[in-house]
């Protein structure tokens, strides 16, 4: 296969690179959205089974256990969106929004990991997943912008 002929591959490809993207964009942030309403039922769970037994912590660590283990599906998406980003040539501001998403989902996972040792650093686990929102929700939404502006063309 020749070099042009690996180019207009590339560039045909292009349109449904840009689709794959926008898909992950969302199951991301859709995955964060649940992942919240996890620690929420984490939390509650919790304090239900303390209400009715004695506390002890097997039962409210397996209050987060779904939360813990999509944590780490979530940081997955995070790895895969930042390996389309980056080996499909959508811009260098795709690769650094998703790169920054990433490095803060293995800040999260480190920080709920470190969190039951030392409490205070689960207020930090909550600020980042603050920032893991925002920064989701924005580039779901300039991927999904983006191209329609792309395609409608220049206004005015």
């Amino acid at each position: 296969m020749s070099i042009g002929t690996a180019l207009d591959a590339f560039y045909m490809l292009r349109p449904i690179v840009r689709s794959v993207f926008r898909v992950l964009t969302s199951i991301l942030f859709a995955a964060i959205v649940i992942q919240v309403g996890l620690a929420g039922y984490g939390a509650f769970d919790a304090i239900h089974k303390a209400k009715t037994a004695p506390i002890k912590l097997k039962p409210l660590e397996d209050s987060f256990g779904a939360h813990a283990v999509f944590g780490y599906v979530i940081v997955l998406v995070m790895l895969l969106l930042f390996m389309v980003a980056s080996s499909a040539g959508l811009g260098s501001e795709k690769v650094r929004w998703s790169g920054g998403i990433l490095a803060l989902g293995v800040l999260q996972a480190i920080l709920g990991a470190v969190s039951p040792s030392v409490p205070v650093i689960g207020f930090l686990h909550g600020i980042n997943a603050l920032a893991i929102y925002a920064a989701a929700a924005l580039l779901a939404h300039r991927a999904w912008t983006e191209d329609r502006v792309a395609v409608a063309g220049p206004t005015g």
